[in-house]
């Protein structure tokens, strides 16, 4: 008996349309079941629908839940409408119906393009729909892409959350109007920053005077509905960049902020403030262009580009954390004290002693710590290695026999299977008893492969952390790391994270251990 999920997924573009063939998650759950009803050897398990999700990427909610539940087996079949639900990604769409899931013997039945795995293969045809799919998709994104540029160059202003320092219009769509109390402080800030205040000393400045950030202000004063769940609630130096250099404050709204590379990736590149395509007068102005214009020249002049004093890239960048809020660590030089060069957190530096306490470290301190914590991690792992080779090679026979003894039950029920056949040919078997057996014999050794996997993959896994292992050894062969030697090269290489506590102690976590239960 086969343990199905039912797949359905349906996009925001496509929750509005209505056709012969509706997408709606309904009529898709209702067209699985109407399959398995239709069948003897199908139960339904579980359901699974992405709704307002796009096909154009695999990391959906629903579909990393199906797919744990495959590894877990859960269920061994996925039944969905047609392929274009499962995805309209040409790559991606034929790995997991090609690649994927014959390789975890998962069945796979796509209703309305006829295909059953367990009894034709993944043809041509399939594929050559799944092209159609990316090539609707592409045209889908080119289509609203053209649409807002459209909008946009009739001076709507698109996006669903209005900047800082304005609200919707409720009566023009799309149209911006001045929110008093929030443009005022927009102004405050251009002020201060052609006085010369930094970002800094800005974002420390309002956070003081108990000024909400731009995310809690709508979220609990303006409650349009905005989703901020994440961050302190306080006015940081890139938040006041952000509303410096963005001309919608002169009144303009800009037709592109931002290109993407390919219509499938989400990373998006800035485009220049001086290349963008703006329409002005699109809404009323808060700053003037003559300001805004003297703020983007007293910016360019301010750039500080990201290198020390010495011209060398920080090597510790994106490894060292403050202990205390997770924030950063930045190069911190104090002319007047030497002995004081090192890292500081960086919340600390930019807000103050009221929101992360003085935490700090010297260079030669923290390589201190690192160099003894990473010898300490390679001899602890030399130790682990010889464990767990010893703990391999006593556990191997008891493993080989358990592999020899699920295949010799296989060959076994084949055996009869086949034989239950012949029976039944010669008139000693009826019809349902045949069956019967069949099924049973097929049931069976479809749980002797799981536990085959299972037993294989424990294998695979012991022998991938050994040659991992051994790996790392001979890379880092020599007997003990000097502090000479503590490259940015070597830090990638171990190191994930280190976390920096005002007490001069670190937790290091590294990219790579081994336990005793491998």
């Amino acid at each position: 008996m086969y343990q199905a999920g039912i797949y359905c997924r349906v996009s925001v573009e496509e929750q509005d349309k209505e056709s012969e063939y509706s997408n709606s998650i309904h009529s898709q759950i209702q067209m699985g079941r109407d399959y398995i009803a239709e069948q003897n050897d199908v139960a339904e398990i579980k359901i699974y629908a992405d709704d307002g999700f796009s096909g154009s990427n695999f990391e959906r909610t629903e579909f990393r839940r199906m797919l744990a539940d495959i590894e877990l087996g859960t269920i061994d079949m996925v039944i969905f409408k047609d392929i274009s639900r499962l995805g309209r990604e040409h790559i991606d769409t034929n790995y997991y119906i090609g690649k994927y899931f014959p390789e975890k013997q998962i069945r796979v039945v796509s209703i309305l393009d006829n295909y059953d795995s367990a009894v034709s293969t993944y043809d041509e045809l399939l594929e050559i729909k799944t092209l159609l799919n990316d090539m609707y998709l592409r045209d889908t994104s080119q289509k609203i892409k053209t649409t807002i540029q459209a909008k946009r160059s009739m001076g709507e202003y698109t996006p669903k959350q209005p900047p800082y320092g304005y609200i919707k219009s409720e009566t023009i769509h799309n149209h911006l109007e001045i929110d008093s109390y929030a443009a005022e402080i927009v102004k405050r800030i251009y002020r201060m920053y052609r006085n010369g205040s930094g970002c800094s000393v800005i974002s420390r400045t309002l956070n003081e005077d108990q000024i909400p950030c731009p995310a809690k202000y709508k979220k609990e004063v303006l409650k349009n509905g905005y989703a901020w769940n994440v961050g302190k609630g306080l006015w940081t130096p890139a938040t006041v960049r952000g509303i410096l250099k963005n001309p919608v404050y002169t009144g303009a709204v800009a037709i592109r902020k931002h290109e993407r590379p390919s219509y499938k990736l989400k990373y998006r590149k800035a485009i220049p403030l001086e290349e963008m395509e703006l329409v002005p007068d699109a809404h009323e102005a808060i700053i003037s262009e003559e300001e805004f214009a003297q703020v983007q020249q007293i910016r360019q002049g301010r750039q500080v580009p990201y290198f020390d004093r010495n011209k060398e890239p920080h090597k510790y960048v994106g490894l060292l954390f403050c202990g205390k809020c997770k924030t950063a660590m930045r190069k911190r030089y104090l002319v007047s004290h030497n002995n004081f060069d090192g890292y500081m957190c960086g919340f600390h530096q930019k807000m103050g002693q009221n929101y992360c306490e003085l935490n700090h470290i010297t260079f030669e301190k923290l390589d201190e710590l690192v160099v003894f914590a990473i010898n300490q991690q390679l001899k602890q792992m030399r130790t682990d290695l010889k464990k767990l080779e010893v703990q391999i090679w006593q556990r191997k026979p008891e493993q080989d026999g358990k592999i020899a003894r699920l295949q010799a039950k296989t060959e076994r029920n084949t055996e009869y299977r086949k034989r239950a056949y012949e029976q039944f040919m010669d008139d000693i078997l009826s019809k349902e008893e045949y069956l019967e057996l069949k099924q049973m014999y097929e049931n069976e050794n479809r749980q002797y492969q799981k536990e085959l996997t299972v037993l294989r993959q424990e294998e695979q896994k012991q022998q991938e952390t050994v040659n991992q292992a051994k790996a790392w050894m001979e890379h880092f062969n020599r007997r003990k790391l000097t502090e000479k030697q503590l490259t940015r090269d070597v830090l990638v290489e171990l190191i994930d994270k280190i976390y920096v506590y005002p007490d001069q102690k670190i937790d290091i976590y590294f990219k790579f251990t081994m336990n005793d239960d491998s």
